[in-house]
């Protein structure tokens, strides 16, 4: 077999041709928008930092978002001890992309309430704590403009535990316990895309947050009543906040949704229940709504006697309308069963209403053919995508599932990602480049952009000079792994391709429909081995030299120094595509012709 650059030569000449046929190339192929479609880091933990936290890493629960300057950033808890000693003056940090997710820089830390207002209402609130959701407001609310950026989190008062033991032993070394006061979920806006934050108000509060073995001195009554998780949207002119609460509640009122407070709530010993509930804001007035339960939980009876909603834990709420005018919402669930669940519901304020006391379990929903059961593991995430569909993560995979149509009965189809699973991975759109920002991970914050179809760019069908027919995935499947074949031209995404110049010489062709990479199987080296769609991974079988051939083009690949080739030079729909030898067979040559800009 002769080389590629002999083939080179043959086919260009003389070295003027050579220049016209470079040129031909560049004008054809476009640079790869900026991403980063493998694992990179964020930020990393120093060695050796001591934790104030009653959970078991100092650093997790990453959020991210997408600002209409095209600026991404993220935000997650550090939970490390601060210069007072204890949790008082912990900040929520912030970084800052300015390339698409391509890299990231430390941008800001958010103080704690009492630090960054001198509104004497936030006095109590001394620690910027944990659980950060970003969110860019897609209309004005109230006050608020249209492209604000807002950060709900929750915020407490000070570590008594770490203080009561740092006072009895001055040489105590914590070890992830804490017993916070007065936690609440705060509000901050930001106008200058993340570098100064105002905080707005609060928006819900709880009590204690007890995670030590024995709780501090203060904490009288033993209480456990935190409020966690907070998740932002707009609905009907207003916002939205849904959230986890600990605190006691009795029951909830079947007409409003609104929940019955334990009169005993401050002072009866915890029975560790949480229901998931929500509040609205005009954007004007000083307060949010009274609460609405959204998952109640079941009901158990407490070691007082009397019956309290809020078992099984339901918590971390995600909501996403689908394309049939519904509401879709996950969550996580402990009461046996699926870990994750979910509901459907005609109203995002209603799911009360809906799914009874704990939704149904994920693994319920329908699949396409050879798909896995949707994630489990708790903290679970979706996205809706501008093209329709939705997207869904749980802690238990790296892999996303993906319902094309978006349909609240539609299927889902599980697709590769290049990140590994984290507890609260987020997916945020990004929409100069069409990919989807995955940044996850504990002590150590990683992110990537993953292709998902749709992406931002020029698209091409690549027709066989043989066949006449068009390059695509059978059966259009969204599936990795799914075979690239032939098929008479149906105008359909699967059959339009990215052809996306790397800067080394070499292309990679991602499918309009799917978002995956033109690849050999298991990245064979052997003639005759099958060309698959897969996640863009970084992978010399995932690049390809475009060789002019006349006006058409053969497509070698780098890892193996093969051609994309019809198997057998079939002319037929479906046929399978592989890599064999270069013979110039028509069967192995390819015109390119651009769909979109």
């Amino acid at each position: 077999m002769k080389s590629k650059r002999a083939r080179f030569r043959r086919v260009a000449g003389a070295a003027v041709a050579a220049a016209a046929t470079l040129l031909a190339l560049t004008a054809l192929t476009v640079p790869a928008n900026a991403s980063q479609p493998t694992q990179a880091t964020l930020y990393q933990l120093p060695s050796g930092s001591a934790c104030t936290k009653a959970f078991t890493n100092c650093v997790l629960y990453p959020k991210a978002a997408a600002l209409p300057s095209g600026r991404l950033v993220a935000a997650f808890e550090e939970s490390t001890v601060t210069a007072s000693g204890s949790a008082n003056g912990q900040t929520i940090p912030v970084y800052k992309s300015d390339d698409d997710g391509t890299t990231w820089q430390h941008l800001a830390d958010v103080k704690a309430p009492a630090y960054a207002s001198s509104n004497s209402a936030f006095a109590n609130y001394v620690s910027n704590w944990t659980n950060p959701y970003l969110y860019v407001l897609p209309q004005a609310v109230g006050n608020l403009a249209a492209g604000t950026l807002l950060m709900a989190t929750v915020v407490s008062g000070d570590d008594y535990y770490y203080l009561d033991q740092k006072a009895a032993n001055p040489n105590f070394t914590p070890t992830h316990d804490g017993d916070r006061d007065n936690t609440a979920i705060a509000l901050y806006a930001s106008t200058d895309s993340g570098s100064t934050w105002t905080v707005e108000n609060i928006i819900t509060t709880g009590s204690w947050s007890n995670g030590a073995s024995s709780p501090a001195a203060e904490d009288t009554h033993h209480q456990n009543d935190p409020v966690w998780e907070p998740y932002l949207m707009v609905y009907n002119n207003r916002l939205v906040a849904y959230y986890s609460d600990e605190n006691d509640y009795t029951g909830y009122d079947s007409t409003t949704g609104v929940p019955t407070l334990d009169p005993n709530n401050a002072t009866t010993p915890d029975p560790d229940l949480q229901i998931l509930a929500h509040r609205t804001w005009d954007g004007v007035s000083t307060a949010w709504s009274s609460p609405v339960v959204d998952v109640s939980g079941t009901t158990v009876t407490n070691s007082s006697g009397y019956s309290e909603i809020g078992g099984g834990r339901p918590g971390m709420t995600n909501v996403v309308p689908t394309s049939d005018g519904k509401w879709m919402m996950t969550f996580e669930y402990w009461g046996g069963g699926n870990n994750v669940r979910y509901k459907i519901a005609s109203d995002p304020l209603h799911f009360y209403q809906v799914g009874g006391t704990a939704g149904t379990g994920i693994t319920s929903l329908p699949v396409t053919s050879g798909s896995s059961a949707p994630a489990q593991g708790g903290s679970p995430v979706l996205l809706r995508l501008p093209n329709g569909r939705i997207v869904f993560n749980a802690a238990g995979s790296g892999d996303v599932w993906t319902n094309a149509g978006g349909s609240s009965t539609g299927s889902w189809t599980q697709q590769h990602t290049t990140m590994p699973s984290s507890y609260s991975r987020s997916l945020t759109y990004i929409p100069r480049t069409g990919r989807v920002e995955i940044v996850g991970g504990t002590t150590t914050i990683h992110y990537a952009d993953i292709d998902f179809g749709n992406s931002v760019g020029a698209y091409y069908k690549l027709v066989n000079v043989n066949s006449g027919k068009d390059l695509g995935v059978w059966t259009a499947d969204l599936l990795d792994g799914q075979n690239a074949v032939q098929w008479t031209d149906n105008g359909s995404a699967d059959q339009q391709w990215h052809v996306t110049s790397l800067g080394n010489g070499y292309d990679v062709l991602l499918d309009k429909n799917s978002g995956r990479a033109l690849g050999v199987w298991q990245a064979s080296t052997a003639g005759g081995a099958s060309a698959v769609q897969w996640v863009q991974n970084g992978g010399t079988d995932q690049q390809w030299q475009l060789v002019a051939v006349g006006s058409n083009y053969e497509l070698v690949n780098r890892n193996s120094g093969l051609a994309l080739s019809v198997s057998g030079g079939s002319t037929s729909d479906g046929a399978q595509m592989v890599q064999e030898p270069y013979t110039g067979a028509t069967s192995q040559l390819w015109s390119l012709v651009k769909v979109s800009s």
